[in-house]
């Protein structure tokens, strides 16, 4: 199995090693609400977010390519979607960290909510002890 890497430099509190991050996305098709998900590869280098989510059936392969910034906790991007004829959104929401002391299986977790206005997009990873 193909082991993902997750390149992140963020700020100190999210610094050590995590795990591998998780996506989902919500879009709204008038009618239903139609979701996918998958894992991706995160990276934030100062203000810098870069986000690939990938194929749940091909990992290798980005299915969007989020490309933004980081500010504060709050985050900006623009959508690219990948063999689509679809030009993407643009996307606004938050970064958090959280640490939950007293738990031995878990130190915390990391999680950017993303929305369009019209559907939404969740990266969500552990971050272990």
């Amino acid at each position: 199995m193909l082991r993902l890497t997750v390149l992140l430099t963020l700020l100190p509190c999210a610094a050590l090693a995590g795990e591998q991050w998780s996506w989902v996305k919500v879009a709204n098709t008038v009618n239903a609400w139609e979701t996918s998900q998958g894992k991706a590869e995160v990276s934030i280098d100062g203000e810098k977010f870069e986000a690939r989510l990938l194929w749940d059936d091909n990992p290798r392969d980005a299915r969007i390519t989020l490309s933004g910034t980081i500010r504060n906790g709050k985050v900006v991007v623009k959508e690219l979607v990948h063999n689509s004829d679809y030009s993407g959104s643009t996307y606004t929401g938050t970064y958090e960290s959280k640490r939950w002391e007293g738990f031995a299986d878990g130190a915390g977790g990391e999680v950017v909510t993303l929305s369009d206005g019209w559907g939404m997009i969740g990266l969500t990873r552990r971050i272990p002890k």
